[in-house]
């Protein structure tokens, strides 16, 4: 996987964050998200994506998930080192820390 070159420690925003590796780290961090706090969120999509180089890459993402129906948006970070198999949900928080942005027909409602 072609990784963006960004400063090491800087952030660079992930073209095309729809390839299926991307959208995979964001489908496990809904998944150890609900492990984690008992939830029954479902992953929808990945609206963006940004790497962050530290030891591996850091993976900053806003998610949409849904839960009972309603669309919201959260912020994820999954820690990845690919050459040893391992990455870790780092942070799960509802968008904009603590604010919950709910999706109605396609548009975010704040």
């Amino acid at each position: 996987m072609e990784m963006p070159r960004a400063m090491l420690g800087g952030t660079a925003e992930v073209k095309h964050h729809d390839r299926p590796e991307v959208a995979e780290l964001a489908r496990y961090a809904v998944d150890e998200h609900n492990s984690r706090q008992n939830a029954k969120l479902s992953f929808v999509r990945l609206v963006s994506a940004k790497t962050q180089v530290v030891a591996g890459v850091l993976y900053h993402m806003v998610v949409e998930a849904e839960s009972e129906g309603r669309k919201n948006l959260y912020e994820a970070k999954v820690w990845e080192k690919a050459w040893e198999n391992f990455k870790s949900l780092e942070s799960f928080v509802p968008h904009h820390a603590g604010h919950t942005c709910p999706i109605k027909q396609g548009k975010i409602v704040l």
